[in-house]
């Protein structure tokens, strides 16, 4: 039985079993299933979303730009997306804005400013560019009201996903919390007011362009759609 399902499996082009996902995750890391949805609006905090049709932020090259207004001591969560075994959280722990990016808990690298965000309404906007194919190195750069406040490189990024049934959020971290800085916080909810929160994927180090966006199939996405 063992020889006719391997002989079955070399005439139909079936091994190695599993090699597809192998093939995948290390070669051709691009052919994943994703969305076409390149671009998102959301007006207000967001809880829930699922992973597989959020924005592959530890993926590929986006830009969050957030409408924040900062409270005089500011704390919690602009947005994350997964949780404590792997994911990407952009907060703020006692004014400072911190970026996370947990590597399936091998690797956690933060990128923070040293100096506390001023109180008052603020544009925050966090960059991410892929230095090299998917799933290497990472470039990360955190703007405050269009002044980059803080840089720095995430040694080796996302191939596929973090995982299968994690979640997205913005205002808080829902799931399970992405960085131990606020572990014992969790949700750790912003206690100022989000705005609106556009995530573009970038391309030749802009948005999409219109011709892109309908070469690719691309839609926006707005809360409650």
């Amino acid at each position: 039985m063992k020889l006719l399902f391997l002989v079955e499996s070399a005439k139909n082009k079936n091994l190695p079993i599993g090699g597809g996902l192998w093939s995948t995750a290390i070669y051709h890391p691009e052919d994943a299933p994703s969305t076409s949805v390149t671009d998102w609006t959301f007006d207000g905090p967001m809880s829930g979303m699922p992973e597989p049709v959020a924005p592959k932020l530890g993926k590929v090259d986006s830009l969050v730009s957030m409408d924040v207004d900062v409270p005089a001591n500011a704390n919690g969560v602009l947005y994350a997306l997964a949780g404590f075994a792997g994911g990407v959280t952009c907060y703020v722990k006692d004014g400072i804005l911190s970026y996370e990016f947990n590597l399936f808990e091998i690797a956690r690298t933060k990128i923070k400013p040293k100096d506390k965000l001023a109180a008052g309404k603020a544009k925050i906007e966090g960059e991410s560019k892929l230095a090299g194919p998917i799933g290497g190195p990472m470039n990360v750069t955190l703007r405050v009201k269009g002044q980059v406040v803080a840089q720095g490189q995430v040694p080796a990024a996302m191939s596929l996903h973090f995982t299968s049934n994690a979640t997205f959020d913005i205002g808080r971290d829902l799931d399970s919390p992405v960085s131990r800085d606020y572990f014992d916080q969790a949700p750790f909810a912003f206690n100022g007011t989000i705005g609106t929160t556009k995530i573009s994927y970038l391309k030749n180090g802009g948005p999409l362009s219109q011709r892109d966006r309908e070469n690719g199939g691309a839609a926006s996405m707005h809360k409650g759609e």
